[in-house]
């Protein structure tokens, strides 16, 4: 490399604003000195980047957008944000990141070019339904020779075959004006949806493949250097072109190989009895089921059977459309393929998604060959999960966002530079009565705790009278100290601080929440722990609706009966529904309808 120096990067150009395009390019402003412009021919999505309603949703991407498009301080400390502790946030000295359609200018003017194109499975000719169409990535490569008047580097993030890098080489070769050099390399994205920001912000891995020339080694570090701004230089993987191409792909490969294996195992246990949670005891194997073509076929017949093999003029509450929880992506979600079998059958479908715009859901239905008018008159896309519910005969569970859950939740306090008398884990937490609601905790004065970590014992309880806070108790030494609380509404629960700290310097926020019970229930505890004589973290569970959580009694008393439950991801407590009154089925379970079996 020393005899290679890199090439400083001063501006990135990023074709393409989607979800590889916009929130790589605002990780990037945000953590590096570079400035980045992100194009896109899509006016309409531009508009929206440069709005306060991103064209996608990604946990922290909304922060990080307006802290380096609009010189606004970042806040990913947030209890809603506790994945990016520590993400190093920083305030910029100025706008570094920059939307606009004004493609040719933006090209000229940088340093680096990162593709970030659309690459869809072709719809026509050969390869239909399984190659990619690369339409994009080719338009794209030609615009750049075209309009390229000064040496650059042109980098492939979007999901390609082997060699297209090679293709790309070419095209820019053939087309460029004289004595423009271009440089390719391939830096493929590992991004999860949900988790994008935090997958950029923290990486595993950066991989980055080149030529073996000096050229293309100098590129290289260029690139390097980017990302070695936040990133550790051991995490930053220099191969070369080609092997960089195929990691992506193998990747891909892996994932869908193990999520074949999970449900070919889960049709198994439906069939047999087993559970699939149960079965799948193997930390590599434990994962929200994900559905590929089969397992999408399996459960709509399966809807069907258990809804005495008729769907037609039947009302189906879908809740989810995004391909999963945490994200507005819709690419390959299991909804598309579900609601359109819905709409096969004749059934009258309504949709709900917490995230995912309107105008999305409709096109997504109209582009899987969905009929305008059969759309236009069974499909209605809603504003709540109560109001899809309403009148349902069935609600089908589709992608696992939290608020549809009915489990019980357990919040933890934090450990904070503010908050350093807490110390040491607790793992089991034992009541002197089994409790079974959190009324009847409030009734005996005692409240449940959960515990994970090392196997420890504590004893707690609620005074039958209002308390100012919670009281901590050193079994080694035998000194008590009391955590003032603040509860902010009903449903919240519970604040600690540390009493050493003034109420005015005590960031509330950061020390997270803790629900004990709801709000009716006393807020005082006494708790000792048996290990080190210290407490690091009190994580406290109640059975109570945490905020923000679907009333599924509420849903169950406005559907028609019989009413069922179809549970595509299995993040249902079923026992709690079926004490409700619901029918359950899941994917990879028996279920409380035994027909016959779908494989």
């Amino acid at each position: 490399m020393a005899k290679h120096p890199p090439k400083a990067i001063k501006r990135i150009t990023c074709l393409g604003s989607g979800f590889v395009g916009g929130p790589s390019s605002a990780v990037i402003a945000f953590k590096s000195s570079v400035e980045v412009t992100v194009v896109d021919i899509n006016v309409h999505k531009i508009a929206a980047w440069q709005s306060n309603s991103l064209p996608i949703y990604e946990p922290g991407l909304y922060e990080i957008v307006r802290a380096v498009r609009d010189d606004h301080p970042a806040d990913l400390h947030r209890k809603d944000h506790d994945s990016f502790q520590n993400a190093n946030t920083h305030h910029p000295t100025r706008p570094r990141l920059f939307f606009s359609t004004n493609i040719d200018q933006a090209i000229r003017s940088a340093d680096l070019v990162f593709v970030c194109v659309n690459t869809p499975t072709k719809a026509h000719g050969i390869g239909k339904g399984s190659a990619a169409d690369l339409d994009f990535v080719e338009a794209a490569t030609r615009t750049i020779a075209r309009v390229a008047t000064q040496d650059t580097i042109v980098v492939e993030k979007s999901t390609v075959p082997c060699n297209t890098a090679q293709s790309i080489r070419e095209i820019l070769a053939a087309n460029a004006h004289p004595g423009v050099r271009f440089d390719v390399l391939s830096n493929p994205e590992f991004l999860a949806e949900g988790t994008a920001v935090r997958d950029l912000l923290q990486p595993d891995r950066i991989i980055i493949g080149s030529l073996s020339t000096p050229s293309g080694l100098r590129a290289a570090a260029s690139l390097a250097e980017v990302y070695g701004q936040w990133v550790p230089r051991e995490r930053i993987i220099m191969m070369n072109l080609w092997s960089s191409e195929l990691s992506k792909l193998a990747a891909n490969a892996m994932l869908a190989q193990r999520i074949s294996s999970v449900n070919a195992l889960s049709a198994i246990c439906e069939v047999t009895g087993a559970d699939v949670d149960e079965a799948l005891v193997a930390d590599y194997w434990r994962a929200i089921i994900d559905m590929n073509e089969h397992q999408k076929q399996r459960f709509t017949k399966r809807i069907i059977s258990c809804l005495y093999n008729n769907l037609a003029g039947k009302k189906l509450a879908v809740l989810g459309f995004a391909f999963k929880k945490d994200t507005s992506d819709t690419r390959e979600s299991p909804a598309i393929t579900l609601v359109t079998n819905f709409l096969t059958e004749r059934a009258r479908v309504a949709i709900y998604d917490p995230r995912v715009p309107q105008q999305q859901i409709w096109r997504e239905l109209a582009d899987n060959g969905c009929d305008p008018e059969t759309l236009k008159r069974n499909v209605s896309v809603c504003s709540s999960a109560y109001t899809a519910c309403e009148a349902a005969d069935a609600v089908v569970l589709i992608t696992e966002w939290d608020e549809f859950s009915n489990k019980t939740v357990s919040a933890t306090v934090p450990i904070t530079k503010e908050n350093q008398q807490i110390r040491a884990a607790a793992s089991t937490v034992k009541s002197t009565t089994p409790l079974d609601t959190p009324r009847e905790a409030a009734d005996q004065g005692v409240s449940r705790l959960s515990r994970s970590g090392v196997q420890k014992t504590a004893s707690f309880r609620i005074p039958p009278r209002k308390s100012a806070g919670i009281v901590i108790k050193d079994p080694k030494n035998g000194e008590v100290k009391t955590f003032s609380t603040q509860q902010s509404s009903p449903d919240t629960g519970l604040l600690l601080r540390d009493p050493n700290i003034p109420p005015e310097r005590t960031d509330w926020s950061s020390l997270g929440r803790s629900v004990v019970s709801p709000a009716n229930v006393e807020s005082a505890c006494d708790i000792t722990s048996s290990i080190d004589g210290r407490l690091r973290a009190i994580e406290m569970t109640s059975d109570s609706k945490p905020p923000g959580r679907l009333d599924w009694a509420r849903i169950a008393s406005s559907m028609r009966k019989p009413m069922f439950v179809f549970d595509g991801r299995n993040i249902l407590d079923h026992g709690k529904l079926e004490a409700l009154g619901f029918r359950v089925e899941a994917i990879g379970k028996r279920g409380t309808t035994a027909r016959e079996p779908h494989i």
